[in-house]
Formats: structure tokens, C-alpha cells, sequence
């Protein structure tokens, strides 16, 4: 039984439609056409589906009974096609992502380079990125995806937890720090103190430790990068307050960290991008990649 796509697409729309004229207006072709692909259709199943008059086009019992079966059959090849599309869009396309500079040399390298292999023909754009930019990149759309950790949540943007991270305290190789197993907050009183400036997520999370180990937090140096950060500490200016992750980014054969305890303070890393309504297949395709392999790509 050969029966076509397009015989049984021209029968749901005369039985829908009631008209040979209305169906052959839908589907750009000839009413002769569509009369004869139905004729086409009778013939195959040695039935009649449609009642013709010189006014209209009634539908049989035996067209009513094969109208549905058809018009689910048609209904599930759209589906198909449809989910054939996506999957060639997220083979091909353009995203933009922003994050912060530790986060983009430390995190994303690894993230992008498997994505790269599974999906070769998508163009990633990073633009590393002061944290506070991230967000305003995202909402302007000069950015496909933001990832970071934020203040507060826009409401015109969906957001997912990638992983969190704990603050840790780095200092000189040859500091006693190294030999404790481990270390508190109100192990740093007294001691001179490097953190990143006021305004900053990270500062706000370090002022958040102090004040919970009833410690006022008074920094002998600050500065905006965290690199630089450490640099400073490897000059044995002071203890640097950092996120971890950024540990990536230390010499271990001159500086230490450790996890800062009682409390561990936790940071967020989400990842935030547009309504699902102006998301591209070839953003959504990083998204859901990012999401499920980030825990594999965590730890310090």
C-alpha cells in the first residue's frame, strides 16, 4: 500500500476545510490537484472518503473513521521534523558569553573545549569580564549567556545554579597557616587582611565571615582584580580572602590556601541568559551542556 504524505495531507484539509477550493488555497496547488490526490487516496484504500457536490465536500463515515488516523500520523511526522530541526540548528549558530575573569580563565577553558568537540560548528564567543558587567551584558543582549555570581536575580532573566564554592584564605608557603589542618575566621584576627574593594560580591561575602566570627574586617590593601590579589600575597604583603576556584590561578610552590571555617561561606555560580522565548537552539545547546557537565569540572 503506497500511500503519500502529500495524499494524505490533501484529504485532512478538503474533510477539514469541507472545500477542494480551501485545501488547494493551503497547500499552493491546483483544486484539479487536490481532487485527484484524494481520488488517488479512495482508490488505494477501495473507499470513499469524500461525498463531492458542485457546492461542498462532505466527509464520509468511512472518511471519518480514517480522518483521525491520519490527521495523528501527520501530527506525529510534524513532531519528528520539528525535533530534526532543532537538532541541525544545534549543530550550527553563534553564542555570546560573558563572565569574570577568574571564572573565564579558570572554569570555562575546560567547559568550552568539550563543548567544541561535541559540537564543532557552533561559534563560542567568551568576553571575560569585570563581575558587575556580566549581568548588563546579558540584559542588553550584547551577551548570549552570563555566568557569575550576583547581587540579585533580574526578573526578565532565567537563571541556574551551576555550583558553589567556599571563600579560602591564601598566604606565603612559609606561613604557619600551612600547618594547621585547619583554619577559622577568627584565626585571621590581627593578621593584615587583602580583599578585593567595596561593592565587590566576594568583599561583601568576606564581611559576611568576619562579622559572623564577631571580627571587624579592616583591609591593609585591596584591589579590584584577583590576581593581583595574589600576587600580593606571594610578596608576603598580608592573607588574600578569594573564592576558590581562583586558586587555579596560584603558584603552589609559593603561596597555600585553605578553606575558611566556622562558618564556610558559599558562593553561587549561576548561569543566567534571556526568556526561553529569545533563546537560540545553539544557546540552549551550550546552556544544558554547561548545566550537566559543570560538577565534573569542579574542584581546587
Amino acid at each position: 500500500m503506497n500511500v503519500t504524505i502529500r495524499q494524505l495531507h490533501a484529504f485532512v484539509l478538503v474533510a477539514r476545510f469541507g472545500s477542494f477550493t480551501k485545501a488547494a488555497q493551503e497547500m499552493h496547488i491546483t483544486q484539479s490537484a487536490v481532487s485527484l490526490l484524494v481520488r488517488e487516496l479512495e482508490i488505494i484504500l477501495d473507499a470513499r472518503l469524500i461525498d463531492r457536490t458542485t457546492r461542498s465536500a462532505r466527509i464520509t463515515e468511512v472518511g471519518k473513521e480514517f480522518f483521525a488516523g491520519a490527521e495523528r500520523i501527520l501530527g506525529d511526522l510534524e513532531h519528528v521534523v520539528a525535533n530534526v530541526d532543532q537538532l541541525v540548528a544545534k549543530q550550527r549558530g553563534r553564542v555570546v558569553l560573558t563572565a569574570p575573569l577568574v571564572l573565564s580563565s579558570t572554569f570555562l577553558p575546560g567547559i568550552i573545549a568539550a563543548f567544541k568537540k561535541l559540537y564543532p560548528g557552533i561559534e563560542l564567543v567568551l568576553k571575560d569580564s569585570l563581575p558587575d558587567q556580566v549581568l548588563p551584558q546579558v540584559i542588553t543582549a550584547a551577551a548570549d549567556i552570563g555566568i557569575g555570581t550576583f547581587h540579585q536575580q533580574q526578573h526578565e532573566l532565567h537563571s541556574v545554579l551551576l555550583f558553589k564554592e567556599s571563600l579560602v584564605a591564601i598566604f606565603p608557603k612559609a606561613h604557619p597557616f600551612s600547618k594547621v589542618p585547619r583554619l577559622t575566621w577568627r584565626d585571621l584576627k590581627g593578621l593584615p587582611i587583602l580583599t578585593l574593594p567595596r561593592g565587590s560580591v566576594f568583599r561583601e561575602l568576606t564581611e559576611k565571615g568576619f562579622l559572623a566570627s564577631g571580627l571587624l574586617l579592616e583591609p591593609s590593601f585591596e584591589a579590584t582584580y584577583v590576581g593581583t590579589l595574589i600576587g600580593l600575597v606571594r610578596a608576603g604583603l598580608g592573607i588574600g580572602i578569594i573564592p576558590g576556584y581562583a586558586t587555579a590561578l596560584a603558584d603552589k610552590t609559593s603561596v597555600r590556601w585553605k578553606q575558611l571555617e566556622t562558618p564556610v561561606i558559599e558562593r553561587e555560580v549561576q548561569l543566567v541568559h534571556r526568556g526561553s522565548a529569545s533563546i537560540s537552539p545553539a544557546t540552549q545547546a551550550f546552556a544544558d551542556f554547561i548545566v550537566q557537565r559543570a560538577p565534573s569540572f569542579i574542584g581546587y
